[in-house]
């Protein structure tokens, strides 16, 4: 198991204009704990390491990544380190609407986000208002409270 990586907790402490004090203050324990926490001379929780990422506003993988000192996971002596890659934010999907249909040449259309027109296919909307939902159906609910049930109880 590697050791700490102290210097890139310090560093994001001065990326963010704060102490270990404050940070100590933040997580609830004395400064000189966590002093010892960053110094790799006591061990990081992995509650501590959590409140750690949410002080720092950090990803939970970077602070646990840097925690381990471990960068290049499972590799050899002469290849590169491992760098953290989030994935992109997605974006938001844009959901048609009844609204968003156009009535054109006797069939319906919807636009795209360039301004070209979708033919909708003849069975887009068929099913509209053959379903009801009670008010008070609650869809998370177990149908059966016996599924899954594999012996009788005694």
């Amino acid at each position: 198991m590697g050791t700490i990586d102290s210097a890139w907790f310090y560093d994001k402490l001065a990326e963010k204009g704060s102490s270990l004090r404050d940070m100590a203050r933040f997580m609830e324990l004395d400064p000189s704990a966590v002093s010892r926490m960053l110094n790799g001379e006591r061990k990081m929780s992995a509650e501590e390491q959590d409140r750690i990422s949410a002080f720092l506003g950090l990803d939970l993988n970077e602070v646990a990544a840097h925690r381990r000192g471990e960068m290049a996971g499972l590799s050899e002596s002469k290849q590169a380190a491992y760098e953290l890659r989030l994935p992109p934010p997605e974006r938001p999907v844009k959901m048609f609407t009844e609204a968003d249909i156009i009535y054109k040449d006797g069939k319906r259309w919807m636009e795209k986000d360039d301004g070209t027109l979708i033919e909708l296919h003849p069975a887009y909307g068929c099913m509209k208002g053959t379903m009801t939902t009670p008010p008070d159906l609650d869809l998370t609910a177990p149908v059966d409270p016996d599924w899954g049930k594999v012996y009788e109880d005694d």
